[in-house]
């Protein structure tokens, strides 16, 4: 069995000792256990009843068994299953049917417009700052009902809880989470006690009045809910933006494609999430003991799928170690999950993406990386924390 090391700092899912392990066979192994290198065994894994999402043994085995992110990751609404887990989710799931995402698409195509303005005249830009963050905290605001004063003050909280799936990465990133999860809790309190005095047309107000009215969850659940929303709708979209944008500078004939085709903008999104994900690896734990592919996996066995090896996985996508925006891929994204806990946030995120690549397509010609580019580890949430470019005038 291969061994790779997921957690060294350097890590990346898509080098070629990664790639020669896919090559030679589903799975390897790493510090933290089981690595799933292979699409069909990754998707078949994520919709095996006999795992679960980890809840408490994954805080333990990270050295966390109280505290803040304890009180958060635990309870959270992914590690539920059931009656329980469809209770949660009916809350939120009505506020995201496709209705919504179309009608802040006219919102979405706006503040693009805008923020492309500022890229037009700024030279060298950081893009993560001036355009990757700043694109789902507006839709954010406008979808759930969050203050855009109050921007500055919850985006770094959720990005740094973001890093709850790398804590076996770095020492120090646990703190940086229960950080982050306090000054959440404590936003998210606040923001229910103003939205059920004054209730808007928002999500969260229809959240608020639901808590109320219906008595379905308690506040706890509901404020555990509201934190887990905040950070997935922005990290995540963030994080996806910005590798979509590396992804185009190293392949600047594709950006010329697009510009080309506009139409195209739904099969380049999927592109793109299919190429460089947001969620570069989950992860799932065993409930009971079983075989998988004559593979003994013990109960409390930690799998992980290597989201984004897989989705470059030739078996399941023909040609798909080549970057294409225009190649037809039949097999479904993973890193949105599967199943009853299949991410209601994807077509948001989707939407983002085919809003703004027409935008900036239309209005620049390929981005160019101008310095150094820093990353978050390879598990987990991932994408650039630093991202220097330059969009020359189209040709």
């Amino acid at each position: 069995m291969p061994f790779l090391d997921v957690i060294a700092a350097d890590f990346d899912f898509t080098s070629p000792e990664v790639l020669a392990a896919q090559d030679a066979g589903w799975f390897a192994d790493t510090p933290i256990g089981l690595l799933v290198l292979r699409h069909a065994e990754a998707q078949e894994l994520l919709r095996d009843r006999r795992l679960d999402h980890g809840g408490d043994g994954y805080l333990q085995r990270n050295g966390i068994d109280s505290g803040p992110v304890y009180d958060w990751w635990v309870p959270m609404i992914v590690n539920r299953d059931g009656a329980d887990h469809r209770r949660l989710r009916s809350l939120v799931a009505r506020s995201f049917t496709p209705r919504t995402v179309d009608g802040l698409r006219p919102f979405v195509r706006a503040t693009v417009e805008a923020l492309a303005d500022e890229l037009a005249g700024a030279g060298e830009t950081e893009f993560v700052a001036a355009f990757a963050d700043r694109l789902p905290l507006a839709v954010m605001s406008e979808l759930l009902g969050v203050p855009a004063a109050d921007h500055d003050v919850f985006s770094g909280w959720s990005s740094d809880i973001g890093l709850i799936f790398a804590l076996a990465a770095d020492g120090s990133t646990a703190a940086r989470v229960e950080r982050a999860v306090a000054g959440l809790d404590g936003y998210i309190d606040t923001l229910i006690d103003e939205k059920a005095r004054h209730p808007a047309d928002d999500l969260i107000s229809r959240m608020v009045a639901a808590w109320r009215d219906d008595e379905t969850v308690t506040r706890e659940e509901l404020r555990n809910l509201l934190v887990t929303l905040v950070f997935g709708a922005h990290d995540n979209t963030r994080a996806q933006i910005a590798n979509t944008l590396v992804s185009f500078a190293e392949h600047p004939a594709q950006w010329t494609v697009l510009r080309a085709d506009p139409g195209l903008a739904a099969r380049a999104v999927d592109e793109a999430m299919r190429w460089r994900p947001s969620a570069a690896s989950v992860f799932r734990r065993a409930i009971e003991d079983f075989t998988f592919r004559d593979l003994p996996i013990p109960s409390g066995t930690f799998v992980t799928v290597a989201v984004q090896a897989a989705q470059r996985d030739p078996r399941a996508y023909p040609g798909g170690r080549t970057f294409d925006i225009t190649a037809i891929r039949e097999a479904p994204l993973l890193q949105f999950g599967a199943g009853p806990h299949y991410c209601l946030g994807s077509a948001m995120a989707h939407a983002q993406l085919e809003e703004a690549l027409p935008i900036l397509t239309r209005r620049f010609g390929p981005p160019e990386i101008t310095g150094r580019v820093t990353w978050r580890p390879a598990l987990g949430t991932h994408g650039p924390d630093i991202l220097p470019v330059t969009f020359p005038s189209p040709a």
